[in-house]
């Protein structure tokens, strides 16, 4: 799961635990905080104007020109100078800034590097269950930002909210989706949610980001609304909060099914949708490049 959804859900959760929301109302604080991590958080998807992805042995350094923000990119041209170096070796961070050697721990929080401009990562997948580190440029000044003006979802629609029946994948068989980027990435066959919709019968697949322990499982799908008012690689969907894993139920809330970050920001690796439902799910995010 994505850690902007992780944290939207993590945010609703917090608000439930003071006094229980409704789904309807749950779908719009989810939509504000959505609109906030998008654009006006210091680390908003849309401040992203670069990022280097590292897997083992590989490095990166940042150049640009001070007081420019948007000059700031990354490249590979390690024996340039350049205001930040990062480096993966036995899967550490050796980081070093202005040639001066740099706490690594920072990586995962914030390194300013000029006004305006800082740069913070994580690790995530560089291929099909090989884990190397993704570093985001942070420009306060972007465009994308400035210009946000939210995100776009059909009317909620309670039909669209339903309990399921979950069948386990007791293999927690991998599978590899191809991603936006066009590399690999790997996720556990968590089990398979059954519902009915609008009279019609359907299987979806649900997949988890780690094989164990399991806290959250999530499902890539398209529709007959995809690339047709709906994003055109897909949406995805989470279960609610269901406790010990395996549920013997879920309630899935389409309304709450959300774009992949890539729909908006190409520095995103995001895995394509390939499980199919036979029916336009008027519910959800809209394609943000259609106007609506």
């Amino acid at each position: 799961m994505q850690p902007r959804i992780i944290a939207l859900l993590a945010a609703i959760l917090l608000l439930g635990a003071a006094a229980p929301l409704a789904p309807l109302d749950a779908w719009k604080a989810a939509i504000a905080d959505q609109n906030k991590d998008y654009a006006q958080v210091p680390h908003a998807m849309l401040k992203i104007q670069d990022a280097a992805y590292l897997g083992e042995g590989q490095s990166a350094v940042l150049e640009g020109a001070p007081g420019q923000p948007q000059s700031w990119r990354w490249h590979t041209d390690v024996k340039s100078g350049g205001a930040l170096r990062i480096a993966l070796k036995s899967g550490k961070l050796n980081v070093t800034q202005n040639g001066k050697p740099l706490d690594s721990a920072l990586a995962a929080k914030s390194i300013r590097v000029d006004k305006d401009v800082d740069v913070a990562g994580q690790p995530t997948q560089v291929g099909a269950g090989v884990t190397g580190w993704r570093i985001f440029v942070y420009n306060q000044k972007n465009s994308a930002a400035l210009k946000f003006t939210g995100v776009s979802y059909y009317p909620y629609d309670p039909l669209f909210r339903v309990t399921a029946r979950f069948t386990p994948d007791a293999k927690l068989t991998p599978r590899v989706f191809r991603t936006s980027r066009g590399t690999d990435k790997e996720f556990y066959h968590a089990g398979d949610a059954t519902f009915t919709l609008k009279g019609r019968a359907i299987t979806l697949p649900f997949y988890a980001d780690d094989a164990r322990p399991i806290k959250d499982i999530s499902a890539f799908y398209t529709d007959a609304l995809t690339g047709k008012g709906a994003y055109g690689a897909g949406r995805y969907v989470d279960a609610e909060d269901f406790g010990k894993f395996p549920p013997a139920r879920v309630t899935i809330d389409f309304n709450l099914a959300y774009n992949p970050n890539c729909a908006r920001s190409s520095f995103y690796t995001c895995p394509l949708a390939t499980d199919a439902i036979p029916l336009a799910m008027t519910a959800g995010e809209r394609d943000p490049h259609l106007a609506h």
